[in-house]
């Protein structure tokens, strides 16, 4: 889901937005504080700043403008006030309006890289769940761990995008390979299984499969099997580190990119990219996306691993048939099934953290995480919503495996592959740079690639320590 960064402007920002962080002469900016009180009798105005992610496509806003009626004509202490910026311009306006004094007072919905990007200016709600004595049991337990740091708490569960294989049941058919199956106690479901299924399915132009010796790589017309939307991290976390998602060891002081796990994954995947070929090296991920704006919709990839924000109306009109099966077991023995998460995050500078908290609690309260999680396309985060989120779901996708949909959230990666290392803008570069070199084919050998990224975030690392 992430773009491209307007990383000049942010750095240039950044200085500012650490010195707007400090807290104020008068009251705080901790949790629990609410600094600038309005005058007497009148009702505290909470912004709520959303473009990091989701939630600005026309059909989003309509939505977003209901809920603003919603909510102010029901409180009385309390009226909200949505602020939508365009996403290319949402981080640099974010920056500046910290640096300008006047902070939104909630962000979102907020993944966890969003979170991890500006991890510095979001308040620590620990305390107002504290003071308040939220019940945070309905909420999915994993989803609960995403938003808990060592340091700090920065939201309430809103929702998870759990992630799966989408795969076109008519290249399946076509080519009379069964299709995966959805019984997540299966386990020849494995790496070694989806290889072979993909290289069934990925075709050349005569219809030779990446298995047949008659096999023409330079011709390839489908391909078995992509995650070329997934960043490094993602890519890698399913073969099971012992910090999954983070390159880094539990301290944060030492990189371990170049574990194991790390390395036997990223030669996987270069090997199905330039030795078995059922991956689309750079140019036919342009090619596989040109026909259709993304991997899958323009019917030449069989499988895609991807997340549940895919399943968007716009996105999912498919002209073919399609279901979902779990991730596959990886080379361990183990299930890790990636998972976004999105939340609201109160800045830090924020004067109105406690009305924001409010808002907070009734955006992902169970009268309203529903419908909020429609509009956002994502998984409510409260166990209790199942079966409400499910009939809604039916109508608009009959025929999915929801138990693949819903048993994946269990297996989800923590640390998250999205999560916050030091200097976070810096090792997400690196690792990038590892994939964007193995997919062009400038280097092929996992071990070359990981052991120089291990060396460039390990002095990263350093020189982050240095100042902390």
């Amino acid at each position: 889901m992430s773009k491209l960064l307007k990383v000049v402007s942010i750095l240039a920002l950044l200085a500012l937005v650490l010195a707007a962080c400090q807290p104020p002469a008068q009251g705080g900016t901790t949790g629990g504080t609410t600094g600038g009180a309005q005058p007497s009798g009148e009702p505290v105005t909470v912004t709520i700043f959303v473009g990091m992610g989701t939630g600005t496509d026309p059909e989003q806003v309509t939505a977003e403008e209901g809920w603003e009626k919603e909510f102010n004509d029901s409180h009385d202490n309390i009226k909200i006030d949505f602020l939508i910026v365009p996403y290319e311009e949402a981080r640099e306006r974010y920056l500046t309006m910290i640096a300008g004094g006047t902070p939104p007072d909630l962000v979102g919905p907020n993944g966890v890289s969003g979170i991890a990007e500006f991890f510095d200016t979001w308040a620590d709600i620990k305390p107002l769940i504290e003071a308040d004595k939220t019940d945070l049991s309905d909420f999915y337990g994993p989803a609960v761990s995403l938003n808990e740091y060592p340091d700090k708490t920065v939201g309430l569960p809103l929702g998870v995008y759990p992630s799966f294989i989408i795969y076109n049941k008519d290249l399946f058919d076509a080519s009379g390979v069964d299709y995966p199956t959805t019984d997540f106690n299966d386990k020849s479901w494995n790496l070694d299984k989806l290889r072979e299924v993909a290289m069934q399915l990925t075709l050349d132009k005569e219809g030779h499969n990446a298995a047949d010796p008659d096999f023409d790589p330079e011709n390839i017309v489908q391909w078995g099997y992509d995650d070329s939307w997934a960043t490094a991290r993602g890519l890698l976390v399913g073969f099971g580190a012992p910090n999954l998602g983070r390159p880094t060891s539990e301290d944060y002081k030492t990189a371990t990119a170049n574990s194991e796990e790390w390395i036997y994954g990223l030669q996987w995947i270069s090997d199905g990219v330039h030795k078995d070929h059922f991956i689309a090296n750079a140019d036919g991920q342009t090619a596989a996306s040109a026909t259709g704006g993304d991997p899958l919709s323009g019917g030449v990839t069989a499988m895609f691993f991807t997340h549940t924000w895919f399943m968007n109306p716009s996105l999912m009109e498919l002209p073919f048939e399609w279901n979902i099966a779990p991730v596959p077991f990886n080379q361990k023995g183990e299930r890790i099934a990636r998972l976004n998460a999105d939340t609201f995050t109160i800045p830090a500078a924020s004067k109105h953290q406690a009305e924001a908290y409010e808002v907070m609690k009734w955006l992902t309260s169970k009268e309203n995480i529903v419908k909020v999680c429609l509009v956002y396309a994502c998984v409510p985060a409260r166990q209790s919503v199942k079966d409400e989120y499910q009939k809604t779901l039916e109508e608009n996708y009959p025929g999915l495996n929801y138990d693949v949909l819903f048993e994946s959230i269990n297996y989800l990666d923590v640390p998250n592959h999205e999560g916050w290392v030091p200097d976070n803008a810096k090792v997400e570069e690196v690792m990038n740079n590892v994939t964007s070199q193995l997919y062009t084919g400038t280097e092929t050998d996992a071990k070359t690639l990981l052991d120089d990224a291990n060396t460039k975030i390990q002095a990263i690392l350093d020189e982050y320590w240095k100042s902390h």
